[in-house]
């Protein structure tokens, strides 16, 4: 039933039969104005709390309305429906039917353009606000879910477009198909809706391809066009320019991060900051390395953090940010990044900074982690780390180095890396070590150097060893055989009665 045909319960007597013609028409103009509809929320409030007792009020109806209250001006229309929520200081109208009173969809109740209007003001929450107080939650979660699908629509279409973009420029930067990504550049230029996303993964491909140059140019065009940049987008320019030399530009980078407040906090950003800083600290001179790193490694690196410089202390805090992120993950890409940074650090702590216990406390710390640099991939650097470590004697984590993650990087170090191991442990005497190591360097199929073979035959001179590998290959093997132990010759589950 309409508001325009709602019959009044009482009426003064001064209301005539005769003048029934004139209030209905009366009526019809007033419930089809902005008025009526704050009546009818008035009159849901007062339902509510009489607890579906509808209030009759005995009232002398009027038939002359001025055009102010009929039409008042939009302004006011919305300062009274959202400040007051709906309650206004019009005339009270008795006993509009629930169907009319509730109703908050539909065209059959929008009868003028002023209640549309007052349709398009009303907010969505104060909508699911109504709706909820008259036992319609439908109609308020309607206009939520209508809300949210207008305002999502366009944001999941362009997040799907940039997830298939990131997808084309990945296979052409493997590929390294320059033309590809060139035409993917240029669409960016052409469609209006780029975001900084697209811009990143085109920055993105041209630096997996080694193009540097245009990488840059990508990076001023995004610029110019006014699409904002992004933490990624810096970190990514800093680590290019950082490792092709370009130190002051990839210092550019960094100036613009905090300038525009910009603070990364994902470990690929954090390592490419980390991998600049590490650029600016100085070179230490090789002559002195050994006494150097051997003050530190008695003293316990106090004396080289009285002389860190600001660069050096700059990679420490961005490391301590990093370090609680580098945990065993199922994602390849998070080991990557971790495996990264830890390598990052370490190369650093052994070349540049020169502290070798430190190095070795961090190597304990990922082997608890089951984190491995991935020196295999890195052959000279492995070579670098493992030599530095044999000369002052930490040979416990060249060998947990040697075997972590299936000796991996056992089986592609050079024979000299395991010779050099075995002449220190014969150095300190324990002649049944090198023994071990020698067996190992055999099962991992190292073919021995003259060296190797010179020291193997003064172990057999020496006598005393047993041929037998070492007992942290033995533990690993065990440690599988456990796994594999679980995982297929489990007990049955006993029968339950």
């Amino acid at each position: 039933m309409t508001p325009a045909k709602i019959p009044l319960q009482r009426c003064s007597t001064s209301a005539a039969a005769t003048s029934q013609r004139a209030f209905s028409t009366t009526a019809s103009t007033t419930s089809s104005s902005p008025i009526g509809l704050s009546a009818r929320v008035q009159k849901a409030v007062s339902w509510l709390q009489g607890q579906g007792q509808t209030p009759v009020q005995s009232t002398t109806t009027t038939t002359t309305t001025t055009a102010s209250q009929l039409h008042p001006p939009h302004h006011h229309r919305a300062h009274s429906l959202l400040l007051h929520n709906g309650t206004s200081h019009q005339p009270y109208y008795p006993h509009l039917s629930s169907t009319a009173l509730f109703s908050t969809t539909g065209a059959a109740q929008r009868l003028s353009k002023e209640e549309e209007d007052l349709y398009q003001a009303l907010t969505v929450s104060f909508r699911t606000r109504i709706a909820e107080q008259v036992h319609k939650p439908e109609d308020g979660y309607k206009s939520v879910i209508e809300h949210w699908t207008a305002h999502t629509q366009h944001d999941a279409l362009t997040r799907q477009r940039t997830k298939a973009r990131k997808e084309r420029l990945s296979g052409a930067a493997k590929h390294k198909d320059i033309v590809f990504i060139q035409r993917e550049q240029e669409k960016l230029s052409l469609e209006g809706s780029a975001t900084a996303d697209d811009y990143f993964y085109v920055i993105q491909a041209w630096i997996k391809c080694g193009e540097l140059k245009r990488a840059t140019l990508a990076f001023e065009k995004m610029e110019s066009v006014g699409i904002p940049l992004t933490v990624r987008t810096l970190a990514a320019m800093t680590r290019a320019h950082a490792r092709s030399g370009n130190v002051a530009v990839a210092g550019t980078m960094v100036q613009k991060m905090k300038d525009m407040n910009l603070h990364p906090s994902s470990i690929y950003d954090l390592s490419a900051l980390m991998e600049y800083y590490i650029k600016l600290t100085p070179v230490p001179n090789t002559s002195h390395t050994t006494t150097t790193t051997g003050s530190q490694t008695g003293t316990g690196g106090a004396g080289s953090k009285a002389a860190l410089d600001p660069s050096q202390t700059r990679v420490q805090e961005i490391w301590n940010a990093i370090e609680p992120q580098l945990q065993a993950s199922a994602s390849a890409t998070a080991n990557n990044n971790a495996a990264f940074s830890y390598r990052t650090y370490l190369v650093y702590l052994v070349n540049r900074a020169q502290n070798l216990e430190s190095a070795v406390d961090l190597i304990d710390k990922m082997m608890a982690r089951n984190i491995s640099p991935e020196l295999e991939k890195y052959q000279k650097t492995a070579v670098l780390i493992m030599g530095r470590l044999t000369e002052q004697g930490y040979l416990t984590e060249v060998q947990k180095l040697l075997e972590q993650k299936d000796a991996a990087l056992g089986k592609v170090v050079p024979a000299t890396v395991w010779s050099d191991l075995m002449e220190a442990y014969m150095s300190r005497g324990e002649n049944q070590k090198s023994r071990w190591i020698y067996n190992d360097m055999l099962q991992h199929g190292i073919v021995p150097s003259a060296k190797c073979k010179k020291l193997f035959s003064d172990l057999q001179l020496m006598g005393g060893t047993k041929d037998e590998g070492s007992p942290l290959a033995k533990q690993q093997q065990q440690s599988e055989q456990d796994l594999l132990s679980i995982l297929f010759h489990r007990a049955p589950k006993p029968i339950v009665s």
